[in-house]
């Protein structure tokens, strides 16, 4: 499935790793990858998107595969966004050659990349403020690298507030890009785990996370992005064979059990705190608490972003109904 068909599917973040593929004639394309590239040359050569003039890492050798150009995944972006009112978000990370990377994405999308106003808090945007919108944001060790570009010029960065064992970094409400909290639970070398013991190995670690996370009691917590992996990466067996078995009942059951465990966590902390605060956004009340607002996946397809999507639904209405509760006089902890 290419960007336009995930996208269709429901998919709204893509993790991108782009790289200069070097051809035989000498030229070279940005393409996606997945595994790890070998650079062999470094190309002068003048980039058809932008008439720029750049020295490029290029690479022939890879362990894993090449991908899509990144011209067509930004053309499909920029339809997809223009004809839905939607949004998409390119998060790039583990890449070489950012500043062509950041010039193919503002020549590319136009009016359609979101660009940030200085000390825009991401988190507080509502999806008004996306509609139509490709959001580009970059490894914020990489800004340096794509500069002269900034936010705004749609060029934002990212950065995980994941620390040593899982402890939680400060959010900063003045930095324009991004924040999240996650990462990956599995280790592609341990090759001899069964396809269980690499899901239980994701589920351990994603638990551990969404607990350290849930139980922040600061009044930002529930401003950070949550990322949670339903993945397990293996560098022997097929990804494809786990993935059945993580999207299996038994698996979307658990992945629902460990959404709702952290949310509980969270709303728990919450209440013994200050029983669940309604912050005025624009005049609209909301209550506050840190859940998996992403879940990273490795195969896209409709069934998989609905059950995603509809959790988020839900998250809304059992939030709500816990505050009413609250409100009423009658606190109860049995939200589910």
């Amino acid at each position: 499935m290419d960007i336009a068909m995930q996208a269709k599917a429901g998919v709204r973040l893509f993790d991108l790793r782009i790289a200069a593929k070097r051809h035989s004639d000498g030229s070279a394309s940005l393409v996606g990858y997945h595994g790890s590239t070998f650079s062999d040359k470094t190309k002068t050569l003048t980039s058809k998107i932008s008439g720029q003039t750049h020295s490029l890492e290029t690479s022939k050798r890879i362990m894993g595969e090449y991908g899509l150009k990144l011209s067509d995944m930004l053309r499909d972006a920029r339809r997809f966004v223009e004809t839905t009112g939607e949004f998409l978000i390119f998060k790039f990370d583990k890449c070489s050659n950012y500043k062509l990377i950041a010039e193919y994405c503002i020549n590319i999308l136009e009016d359609n990349i979101f660009k940030a106003s200085d000390g825009q808090e991401f988190a507080k945007l509502q999806l008004s403020d996306l509609s139509k919108k490709v959001v580009c944001v970059f490894n914020d060790k990489a800004l340096a690298e794509a500069s002269p570009y900034t936010h705004r010029d749609g060029i934002l960065g990212f950065r995980s507030l994941r620390g040593e064992k899982n402890s939680v970094g400060q959010y900063d409400a003045n930095y324009t890009g991004l924040q999240y909290y996650g990462k990956g639970g599995t280790k592609a070398w341990k090759i001899w785990k069964s396809n269980e013991k690499k899901i239980q190995e994701n589920e351990s670690t994603q638990r551990k996370m969404l607990l350290a996370m849930a139980r922040q009691a600061d009044d930002w917590a529930g401003d950070v992005l949550g990322m949670m992996y339903w993945t397990s990466t293996g560098s022997v067996t097929s990804i494809a064979d786990r993935n059945k078995e993580m999207w299996g009942t038994t698996g979307v059951r658990r992945m629902h059990e460990l959404w709702y465990e952290g949310l509980e966590a969270s709303i728990s902390t919450q209440m013994e705190r200050d029983r669940i605060r309604a912050l005025e956004f624009g005049g609209v009340r909301r209550v506050k608490a840190y859940f998996p607002n992403i879940i990273m996946i490795d195969f896209a397809d409709a069934g998989k972003c609905e059950s995603i999507i509809e959790l988020n639904t839900v998250v809304d209405y059992r939030l709500a109904k816990a505050y009413d509760k609250y409100v009423s006089g009658k606190p109860n902890r049995s939200f589910f």
